[in-house]
């Protein structure tokens, strides 16, 4: 009777310095739905089909098939919502920024954003861009280059605008 035993032994650390390289994620999450809050107040949410976290060479969170953000307000209603085809959280900047076919829409003021590039300076509360933007109003709308806003989209301060106002027969320009 002959009886061999084989034994193989995987050092962790090992497989992950011949496995890992920087384009490798340290975290992945398919079909996201996130929701932050403040003192038991949900704030906003973040929902994605995939979101990548890493951390070297720097600690980001990446989401390649783009992004939701919904933001509260009181009873849990939705005041604004930004989406974006991508989307990159840089931890240590404490700054989220969207890019491709932007969207950042109020709901309460009826009037949407669309850049390209937008920044979300989480700290701060504040949104901004450089880039072209064109917002919809109901009756207003205004295109230009830079625009900077609270993180709800209610009040805003646009550069380099063109503003076109629907006026009715009734209306006088002031």
């Amino acid at each position: 009777m002959v009886g061999m035993f084989f034994s193989c032994e995987n050092d962790l650390e090992t497989i992950t310095t011949v496995t890992t390289t920087d384009d490798t994620p340290s975290e992945v999450v398919n079909e996201m739905h996130t929701l932050y809050s403040d003192s038991g107040v949900v704030i906003y949410e973040i929902i994605a089909q995939r979101m990548e976290k890493f951390e070297e060479p720097e600690e980001k969170t990446i989401f390649k098939d783009g992004f939701q953000v919904n933001f509260f307000g009181e009873k849990d209603s939705i005041v604004s919502r930004l989406t974006a085809e991508y989307a990159e959280i840089r931890d240590k900047e404490n700054q989220i920024v969207a890019r491709n076919n932007v969207i950042f829409t109020n709901f309460e003021k009826e009037q949407t954003l669309e850049t390209e590039e937008l920044y979300w300076d989480q700290a701060a509360k504040r949104v901004r861009t450089d880039k072209q933007f064109h917002i919809i109003g109901k009756e207003t709308e205004v295109w230009g280059y830079g625009l900077s806003t609270d993180e709800n989209f209610r009040e805003y301060e646009a550069h380099k605008v063109r503003v076109e106002k629907q006026i009715n027969n009734n209306d006088t320009l002031q």
